[in-house]
């Protein structure tokens, strides 16, 4: 009887979706695409990264902040079940690895193709340093069911505010 209840939770446990893959090496990182295609449709990664170095500011700069926007690049509205929630920024073989902010912030009725997302208290790289960016994109097919996808922009300048 033990051996058939093992037996039964393990195939139970085979046919059930895991959790996410392992976290990802920078090899895999920059090894991700620039565009994907999800159900037919194709998603790029844009980005504005900055620091701040306003007057308020310490005399070396706040910490990094990306913004990121996921775009359909058919310019349809964005849909439900796709999700962003992680974000990779890779400097050489150093990165910072972050979930993103739950703030909300004012919707674009222009930008409804666009799922826009951001993250706050990042290193203190640059400015005027280039970077690479990685996103995990979670895709929601049905309840209980994901699939994880990774999406990179390339050379994204880190820029500074005044």
């Amino acid at each position: 009887m033990k051996k058939l209840c093992l037996v039964l939770v393990l195939v139970l446990l085979s046919c059930c979706e895991g959790p996410f893959s392992p976290l990802p090496t920078v090899e895999m990182l920059l090894s991700s695409p620039e565009q994907i295609e999800i159900e037919g449709r194709q998603y790029v990664l844009e980005t504005y990264l900055w620091r701040d170095f306003m007057p308020v500011s310490p005399p070396d700069g706040k910490p990094l902040i990306a913004l990121i926007w996921i775009t359909a690049v058919d310019l349809l509205p964005f849909p439900g079940a796709l999700d962003a929630d992680r974000l990779w920024v890779v400097n050489d073989q150093q990165f910072w690895e972050t979930e993103f902010s739950d703030e909300e912030r004012p919707a674009d009725p222009n930008r409804k193709h666009q799922l826009e997302k951001i993250a706050r208290d990042g290193p203190k790289w640059g400015p005027g340093i280039y970077v690479d960016v990685v996103v995990r994109i979670v895709y929601y097919k049905t309840a209980g069911h994901k699939k994880e996808y990774f999406l990179k922009a390339s050379r994204q300048l880190i820029g500074r505010t005044d």
